[in-house]
């Protein structure tokens, strides 16, 4: 939602002051004001839990930004492990006070019409029928806190806004001034947004939404909105925030900016790599039981507001970062471009390519990670525990399903380790065996070692 003229500042605070708060005053219901930690999120299906999801914003991912290029490149998506597609606001831009040349998708002129820059109404459907037919799933974005200042609904329902004490429509904030807030009090506004997303769900077929700035729309509207989307078939419901309470009733996963900000303050040399360990372990004092983070090492607005992912963390540690990602509990996201290690900040007020032409490796990094995550069940479902790894600036986790054990080493530093001592389990004699090199360690009495160069990591399996 961060696409504001001085959206570096206001993506910096606005994901800092979510993640804050996500630790702190959002700890218990807003209905019952129980601890949240002592709740069961809601139940998700199978496929919303073992999701990769791909992030996909058609103004960059080809010239013509059509529906059919995504079309086109779905047997390429699939090979990277992707199980669904989240394709960004496809709805018409509003012209009246646009922001930049092409004005920013997220600033919705008509909830059911298309894009003409990207085909039509029956070109969409097509791509969802492409996407099934691929045995994937899609989602849509879902822009519902305001909307631009000449969509119909301003001028057919102007009670439907929010407005200052002279009675005048305002936006959000006083720097989103390219959008008009919508006011949740009115309850035709709600039916009206309820109806709509049936509308995308029953009649053509999407199979969910990532919820655009969710937690500045009332709680009360998305429980009722999610009751709604249940009745049609299951749906996944993905929130732009953090507050814990939102996976409660209405939505299955949550933004992880706390691991996105995590990794920043490591690869500035502002936090040790166990910094990773104690942000994941803090998250069952803080979300409901069973909750799906997403997590992410670059998104949409992550890539221009903040930079593209291999330059916040350069080609070694976007690698790691990659497999980081991969193996940490919850759904992961790969933006588009990122295969390819794209350089460029994708603006979201004009068009920057994606150049799919440069060979680099990333490709099938990608490939190979996410086709180990696919065939070790612990990584996609197993509970999380941090083990302690001695001999640089490393961190170790282990995921476990029954009885598969994987132990996760990350070396998330310039300086090659030699030698990184992990303490497994005291009980266990084993031998490990490395997905990612085919090398095997011998643990002995619940101890091993692993050698791990300049941003070096193992993702190994437990034989006993």
């Amino acid at each position: 939602m961060k696409w504001l003229s001085i959206a570096l500042l206001c993506t910096f605070l606005f994901t800092q002051a979510n993640a804050a708060h996500a630790f702190s005053t959002a700890s218990r219901s807003q209905e019952t004001g129980e601890n949240i930690s002592t709740l069961h999120a809601r139940p998700s299906v199978k496929w919303v839990k073992d999701a990769v999801i791909y992030e996909v914003y058609p103004r960059s991912f080809s010239r013509d930004e059509s529906f059919q290029s995504i079309i086109n490149k779905l047997p390429e998506i699939k090979k990277l492990g992707v199980t669904v597609i989240w394709v960004m606001p496809i709805h018409p831009i509003g012209k009246l006070h646009r922001k930049g040349p092409l004005g920013s998708p997220y600033s919705i002129s008509n909830y059911y019409a298309i894009n003409p820059e990207y085909g039509t109404l029956t070109d969409f459907q097509r791509l969802v029928r492409a996407v099934h037919e691929a045995g994937m799933h899609i989602i849509m974005d879902a822009v519902l806190n305001h909307t631009a200042w000449d969509n119909p609904l301003i001028y057919e329902h102007p009670n439907w806004y929010k407005r200052d004490s002279t009675g005048k429509i305002i936006p959000p904030n006083p720097d989103w001034t390219d959008v008009a807030q919508l006011n949740y009090a009115n309850k035709n506004l709600r039916r009206y947004m309820i109806n709509m997303l049936k509308f995308w769900v029953k009649d053509v077929g999407v199979d969910g939404f990532r919820c655009d700035a969710a937690e500045l729309v009332p709680l009360s509207f998305w429980d009722e909105a999610r009751t709604a989307l249940d009745s049609i078939k299951p749906v996944m419901m993905l929130a732009e925030g953090a507050k814990p309470d939102l996976q409660l009733k209405a939505f299955d996963l949550t933004y992880s900016w706390n691991v996105y900000n995590a990794l920043g303050r490591i690869f500035k040399g502002k936090a040790p790599a166990t910094a990773i360990d104690s942000t994941i372990d803090h998250e069952k004092y803080t979300y409901p039981i069973g909750a799906l983070r997403m997590r992410f090492n670059t998104n949409h607005d992550e890539n221009a507001y903040d930079a593209p992912s291999i330059e916040r963390y350069g080609p070694g540690g976007d690698s790691l970062t990659v497999a980081l990602i991969a193996t940490l509990p919850g759904v992961p996201l790969i933006y588009n471009g990122d295969e390819v290690g794209n350089p460029k900040r994708l603006s979201l007020f004009e068009q920057v390519l994606i150049d799919w032409k440069v060979k680099n490796g990333f490709r099938a990094l990608y490939e190979k990670i996410y086709s180990i995550r696919r065939s070790v069940p612990a990584l996609e479902a197993g509970s999380f525990r941090p083990l302690r790894a001695e001999g640089g600036d490393v961190v170790a986790y282990e995921r476990q399903l029954d009885h598969e054990k994987v132990v996760c080493v990350f070396n998330i530093s310039k300086t090659p380790v030699p030698k990184v001592v992990v303490k497994v389990d005291g009980a266990i004699n084993g031998v490990l065996s490395d997905k990612v090199t085919g090398r095997r360690y011998k643990v002995t009495d619940g101890t091993f070692d692993i050698p791990l160069k300049s941003y070096g990591f193992g993702i190994l399996v437990l034989q006993y």
